[in-house]
């Protein structure tokens, strides 16, 4: 089966001097802030190396279905992905043009993605998504770099 990695490491690497930033969102599932300790305002970090896997969606859509995709993204989020060994968080951002949605992911490695992919309803799920927009996928494993003020 696939190895749990603890996320109490987390911790560990902030007070260690790692570099941690924080995204704008449009919507975030995921663990409680760390940082914070507050639910309603989420932090996502990112650290350099490869100590999580980053899996970015860019969907194309209509301005019409923008909300519908929102909201399915959201839902699926919640009831699916948010439910799966190795899920940390997601989070979806409008682009300025209104065309795009891009839907950030972490995961604990590469492993979980692909069972989770893998799982029935996740194929019924991404039907609803193709009836509404394209998508391109992109999965990285390593951060090169990470500026934080």
């Amino acid at each position: 089966m696939f190895k749990k990695i603890d996320h109490n490491r987390r911790s560990f690497l902030r007070s260690a001097g790692m570099l941690s930033v924080s995204l704008p969102f449009l919507g975030f599932v995921g663990k409680q802030s760390q940082i914070t300790g507050d639910a309603a305002d989420p932090i996502i970090e990112i650290h350099t190396g490869n100590k999580v896997t980053v899996l970015v969606n860019v969907f194309t859509v209509l301005p019409e279905n923008e909300q519908k995709l929102v909201d399915l993204l959201e839902e699926g989020t919640s009831s699916i992905f948010s439910k799966q060994p190795g899920f940390i968080s997601e989070s979806i951002h409008r682009t300025g043009d209104a065309k795009r949605l891009v839907l950030y992911g972490q995961w604990e490695n590469q492993q979980y993605i692909d069972a989770f992919r893998k799982l029935p309803e996740v194929g019924q799920y991404f039907k609803k998504i193709v009836a509404l927009a394209t998508v391109e996928t992109v999965v990285c494993n390593d951060v090169a770099f990470v500026h934080h003020k």
